[in-house]
């Protein structure tokens, strides 16, 4: 058996371990804790930029789109003799409209050139989920003209074998 002597100092240094072992654990968590917001917020500036840049690209692609889909729907209407219909301006103004919506789009968006270093993660994913939403906005918009493209691609097929038969 031990003698009292001896569980007396073995206690004494697992007490002075334990106690110098809980405020270190406390120190490192926190310096951990530190780090990984540091990481938590690197990760969402990297995507949010990330993002800005994609929407940026499909906002700005959206006025050449608009601007090709009133040549093709003028080109058909045109060889179809129907260029001065109410149709046609209706969608006209739909598209003046649309036009407008994507300049909107393009004042909306952040500022490329930020590069969002003192902005907490919280502001981060706010941010993020507003770009989303431009992106979003972007994308119905894309997708309009692209099926209007495609509609005028299909009336392209019906105009030319009437071309051929005259």
């Amino acid at each position: 058996m031990s003698s009292p002597e001896t569980l007396g100092i073995i206690g004494a240094v697992t007490g002075i371990v334990g106690a110098t072992t809980g405020p270190a654990g406390l120190v490192l968590s926190w310096i951990n804790y530190r780090r990984l917001q540091q990481i938590k917020a690197l990760d969402l500036r990297l995507e949010f930029r990330k993002q800005v840049s994609d929407v940026r690209a499909a906002v700005e692609a959206l006025r050449d789109l608009l601007e090709r889909s009133r040549a093709s729907r003028s080109e058909v209407l045109a060889a179809m003799g129907a260029l001065r219909s109410s149709a046609f301006e209706t969608w006209k103004a739909a598209l003046e409209s649309d036009l407008k919506t994507a300049q909107d789009l393009s004042s909306e968006l952040p500022d490329a050139d930020e590069t969002y270093q003192r902005s907490k993660h919280q502001n981060l994913e706010t941010k993020l989920v507003e770009v989303h939403a431009l992106a979003a906005k972007a994308a119905r918009l894309r997708d309009k003209y692209l099926t209007e493209l495609a509609y005028d691609d299909k009336e392209r097929e019906h105009i030319r074998p009437d071309v051929r038969v005259r």
